[in-house]
């Protein structure tokens, strides 16, 4: 994973155009599993899955990075980590393993997964679906 890969993902990313769409994914080690609802490239909702399927609505202080958008920051962040001193708090040396599968039509990220050798400071992003939707003005009567 690098940069470069980032970029052409994100590049795929913009020019698919997609502005509204409802994103559901699931996070570790945290266990969260989220459905957020996009509406003109801004967060709108956020829910968070409970295991029996109910939902309870979060009010998170940076809805941003629960959307495509955010989960590209993220992974930028986690790689920029590797330039550190100690990247992701371990000594410098420490092999560290990043990956992630953008899709290939609308470039946003369907996985991401980083592994520390050594460490039990894993993450994983799991996206289960992403589903495009129309806006309610292009739906309302004129």
């Amino acid at each position: 994973m690098t940069t470069v890969n980032i970029k052409s993902a994100r590049e795929l990313w913009a020019k698919a155009g997609i502005r509204d769409y409802d994103l559901e994914y699931t996070t570790a080690p945290a266990n969260g599993h989220y459905l957020v609802t996009v509406h003109d490239s801004e967060v709108k909702k956020v829910d968070a899955i409970q295991p029996d399927g109910s939902r309870i609505e979060l009010h998170p202080g940076a809805p941003r990075y629960y959307s495509v958008e955010g989960i590209f920051l993220t992974i930028a962040d986690e790689l920029a980590q590797l330039e550190k001193p100690n990247p992701f708090e371990r000594p410098k040396g420490t092999k560290i393993i990043m990956k992630f599968k953008p899709n290939l039509k609308l470039g946003y990220p369907e996985w991401y997964h980083r592994d520390i050798m050594g460490a039990t400071a894993s993450a994983r992003i799991d996206v289960v679906r992403l589903t495009p939707t129309i806006p309610a003005s292009t739906t309302e009567k004129k």
